[in-house]
Parts: C-alpha cells; sequence; structure tokens
C-alpha cells in the first residue's frame, strides 16, 4: 500500500512538470538548455564502448541522449514514465531507425533476460523509494547480457534546479547509499554451485559541470553523480572492494 502511495505521488508530479514537454519542464530548471549543451560531452563519455550494442535508455525525457546514444547503438530502446516526454521525444528523434519509444513506469517494466548490453538511466533512481529501487536494480541486472553495463547519473544530497515545487517526493541519496543498494542486488538464477551473479563498481565520479556552474541552488558541494556498474558479475566467488562516495575506477 504504501509502495502505491508513493507511485501515485511521483505520477502527480511529473503530470504537473511534464505538460508543455520541454527542457525546462524536464530538467526543472530554466537554465536547461545551457546546462544541457555542457553535459552531453561529458556524461557521453562516461559510457564504455556500445557500438553496435543493444541500449536501453530509461528516464529518456524528451530525448536529450536518445539521438546521440542512437548515433552508435545497434539499437536504443527509449523509456519514460510521462506521455508528453515520449511523444515529444518520438518527434524529435522518430527519424532514427534504430530507436523504439516507450512510455513505461519502470517499476512494472518486464524485459527478457541477457537483452541488453548497456542500460543508460538518467536521473530516475533519485524518483524511486529504497524498495523500489532495489527491485528495480535486482531486474535490471537480469536484463544485461554477461559483459553488460548499467551506467545511472543521479542528483545526490540537495535538491537541483530552480523550478519551484509545490511538493517534492525525490529521494537525495548519498553516493554510498547508492553504491549499497547496487552492490546488494543479485541475480541466483544462475545454475552454475555456489555463483551469485551482481553488480560490480567500476566508476563512480561527480558531474563536473554542475560543480562548476553551481547549479546546484548555489551549493558548492558534490551534487550530481555518474556511476558505472559492470553487470553479472561473479559475487560470490571474487569480490572486489566496494566502491563508497569517492571515485573508483577501472580501465574499461
Amino acid at each position: 500500500m504504501a509502495e502505491a502511495g508513493a507511485r501515485k505521488t511521483m505520477s502527480d508530479f511529473w503530470v504537473k512538470h511534464s505538460r508543455k514537454g520541454t527542457i525546462e519542464e524536464m530538467m526543472l530548471d530554466s537554465s536547461a538548455e545551457v546546462i544541457t549543451e555542457m553535459e552531453k560531452p561529458e556524461i557521453l563519455g562516461m559510457l564504455p564502448n556500445f557500438k553496435g550494442q543493444r541500449v536501453l535508455e530509461l528516464g529518456a525525457g524528451i530525448g536529450r541522449f536518445t539521438g546521440h546514444l542512437a548515433k552508435q547503438a545497434g539499437h536504443v530502446t527509449a523509456v519514460d514514465f510521462m506521455e508528453r516526454f515520449v511523444a515529444k521525444n518520438r518527434e524529435l528523434n522518430g527519424h532514427n531507425v534504430n530507436v523504439s519509444f516507450l512510455q513505461a513506469d519502470i517499476t512494472q517494466l518486464e524485459l527478457p533476460c541477457d537483452s541488453i548490453d548497456l542500460i543508460f538511466s538518467n536521473w530516475l533512481f533519485m524518483y524511486l523509494t529504497d524498495a523500489e529501487l532495489l527491485d528495480v536494480t535486482r531486474r535490471l541486472l537480469s536484463w544485461l547480457s554477461p559483459k553488460g553495463y548499467l551506467f545511472f547519473r543521479e542528483s545526490c544530497f540537495y535538491q537541483s534546479g530552480n523550478v519551484k515545487r509545490e511538493f517534492n517526493p525525490t529521494v537525495y541519496r548519498r553516493p554510498a547509499d547508492y553504491n549499497h543498494i547496487l552492490t546488494s542486488s543479485t541475480d541466483p538464477s544462475d545454475q552454475e554451485q555456489d555463483t551469485v551473479w551482481g553488480f560490480e563498481i567500476v566508476m563512480c565520479k561527480s558531474v563536473q559541470t554542475y560543480i562548476k556552474t553551481g547549479w546546484t541552488m548555489g551549493i558548492g558541494v558534490e551534487d550530481t553523480l555518474g556511476m558505472l556498474a559492470a553487470g553479472r558479475a561473479c559475487v560470490r566467488l571474487s569480490v572486489r572492494p566496494s566502491c563508497s562516495s569517492e571515485c573508483c575506477r577501472v580501465s574499461l
């Protein structure tokens, strides 16, 4: 019952902030166009090689990254909670023959196992409760191919964006919280003896664009986190040290 109430609150929040389908609504900031142009190279530069691969874009919004992902990916499935955003994304990026568009709630989305090579999640996890996020990350793990990756970017600690909100159901976690939830997600479906598959964090860092621009309501702290995790890592037989809120990098 509590989770149903949380989803209703989140839906109400985004219905209110998606009426026009603009980038300012989607990013909850009047300077969204400027920020977008500054951050795109940095965000895309954090991704592993995905040329010709199957990409699942979660929280695609109006398609700020959809077209860029489509240039390299074999196929992109762009998913968003709000139909208005999906319609705008289709309008802007529908000419890409390797992109499909889907309106769906991630807490209800079902996909085949091992069907995705890269999951690109953009400001989505902070709109899920801890229980929802743990359930979602377990399903994301099952969707990834054996050498697949999950990349996600979230706002941490404080509210970002200057758009006034009558209510704000967003969950602002610490980077260490995401580390804990992610590394707690496992998939015991593999039949190999004594093997449990999970995520292994290979990179986490602050997005410098937001630090340099002071986008977080003038608060000079680590606000926007980018994290890359390798899926299908054997977490029972071979466990690497987990990453805290500091950066943890492995060459890709």
